[in-house]
């Protein structure tokens, strides 16, 4: 269960952030930035410069060399929000199964995602999104899987029954799965306007559905993936006579007093980024109450011309080596909910942090931030003075999750490029150090430029305040993962800050 301090946090986060038009706070545990739409003119500066955007996306690539078929070799994202999965890996982005003699399994009649170390395209190396036997995707298993909407790709096969579970949020309810493996995709012919986003759209909304397992269980791997269009996703048990299969505005709901669930800030996030448990992960696990109410709260925006489709897909596999838990990071100081406030022209920094007392193993970091913030910068402090980028994210249109593990390659940090990058490998928290962050908040015509931003700061003339609205509002928080010991909360951090979290 969530800390009292943790639920009063998302209580706020979501209470204040809410408003008439259904923008509301936005936040997600543990996943990673915006789903696979098509960028207008300026919106990715990763794109213009054509690095990568980080490190569980849909289209992370393989290290130089790559690795042997059905390896775990670590895997580094690039890529941004308007690309495709790469191609090659268990098909190309249209899908369709490998050649015959490159098959790890058979996919004639394939009904679940297998899991295990065969990969699906044995002529491939493991790609954590297009070539995953824990998530299998449906545009290659299934010839007849194809429909009007964007985003096919992300589709994937579930768990067999017995090895874990899949939720998700679909047209066709909880019988997506049994239509849709049979061929029948008469669901999404006319699907319920809730479930359609026309072009130039933006909302924030909770779908409530269900998971089916009789009895508590506990998973570790898990495997996020969205339709395009969704800034982020949060994912969370909630009340348990909950209405289910309904769409409602965003609201508290389920996050108070709810069990955190595997949510994405990108149209695909992995855990692990490897094919095989890391070593040093033995043990951790999530746990998934017994036949629980789940609500997603979505946030989407269409920046396109064409409709687009909120459906989502969660794989959880079961974990029997559960002995350590995995906590989600709240990186949000609470006055920032009422005390936000950026008018036209300015620039503010909100900079928090967290004076370490005990070690503590750091597993993922995500920045959720808006269009009118360049920069959102995580680092540690050493006793010394020291200074280490642990995450750094640039472009706000596809914001990255850094996974620290020994076989996780995340792109290095690069601030004077403007390149989204991090440290990699297994990282502790230790006593003496302190854990920083910051938002580099730009509310300036140039900003607005950038970003193609469909007004400029003096056409909203109230400034910027807490919300969930993608070019109307802005937050910053620092979401993520640890293992046994949970953060509390960040303090506001008066302290000078250092040169690179503060380019813009």
């Amino acid at each position: 269960m969530k800390s009292h301090s943790t639920r009063f946090a998302w209580l706020l986060l979501l209470a204040v952030g809410c408003s008439d038009d259904n923008t509301g706070g936005g936040g997600l545990l543990p996943g990673g930035g915006t789903a696979g739409m098509q960028l207008p003119p300026g919106m990715s500066p990763n794109q213009q410069a054509g690095a990568g955007a980080g490190g569980g996306g849909s289209v992370a690539q393989p290290p130089q060399g790559g690795g042997t078929a059905g390896g775990s070799t670590p895997v580094s994202g690039s890529g941004g929000a308007g690309t495709e999965p790469t191609a090659g890996a268990s098909g190309a982005a249209g899908g369709g199964a490998p050649p015959g003699n490159c098959q790890g399994f058979s996919f004639e009649g394939l009904m679940y995602s297998p899991g295990g170390e065969v990969l699906p395209n044995t002529c491939e190396p493991f790609h954590p999104t297009t070539n995953n036997p824990y998530a299998v995707r449906c545009v290659d298993a299934w010839p007849w899987y194809e429909t009007k909407y964007p985003g096919d790709e992300y589709c994937i096969l579930p768990p067999p029954p017995d090895k874990g579970i899949q939720i998700g949020v679909h047209p066709q309810g909880k019988q997506w799965f049994e239509q849709v493996s049979q061929g029948d995709l008469s669901g999404y012919d006319n699907p319920p306007d809730s479930f359609v986003l026309e072009g130039g759209q933006e909302e924030e909304m909770n779908y409530t559905s269900g998971a089916l397992n009789p009895q508590p269980m506990n998973f570790y791997r898990s495997h996020v993936r969205m339709r395009a269009g969704s800034h982020h996703m949060i994912v969370s048990t909630g009340e348990a006579n909950a209405q289910q299969e309904v769409w409602a505005p965003g609201a508290p709901t389920g996050l108070f007093g709810g069990t955190g669930l595997p949510g994405a800030q990108r149209p695909d996030e992995n855990t692990p980024k490897s094919l095989v448990k890391p070593t040093e992960d033995s043990g951790y696990f999530v746990a998934l109450p017994a036949m629980p109410s789940v609500v997603f709260n979505m946030h989407h925006f269409n920046s396109t011309m064409q409709q687009t489709l909120k459906e989502s897909w969660t794989n959880m596999w079961w974990e029997d080596d559960a002995r350590i838990p995995v906590h989600g990071i709240l990186g949000l100081s609470l006055l920032q909910t009422f005390s936000l406030n950026v008018q036209a022209g300015q620039t503010q920094d909100y900079h928090y942090s967290w004076a370490i007392t005990e070690p503590i193993r750091l597993l993922t970091i995500f920045g959720h931030r808006h269009a009118w913030t360049p920069n959102f910068t995580s680092w540690i402090e050493k006793p010394g003075g020291e200074t280490e980028i642990l995450y750094q994210s640039f472009d706000w249109y596809d914001q990255p999750t850094y996974r620290y593990d020994s076989m996780t390659q995340n792109p290095p940090p690069a601030p004077e490029q403007k390149i989204d990058g991090g440290t990699s490998g297994i990282r502790m928290l230790n006593p003496g150090e302190t854990f920083h962050f910051n938002c580099h908040i730009t509310f300036t015509d140039e900003r607005a430029t950038a970003v193609s931003a469909p007004r400029m700061p003096a056409e909203i003339p109230n400034g910027l305040r807490f919300a969930n609205q993608a070019f109307n509002a802005e937050m910053c928080i620092l979401f993520g993962s640890t293992a046994a010991v949970k953060l509390p909360t960040p303090g506001e951090d008066a302290s000078p800050l250092p040169d690179f979290a503060t380019i813009d």
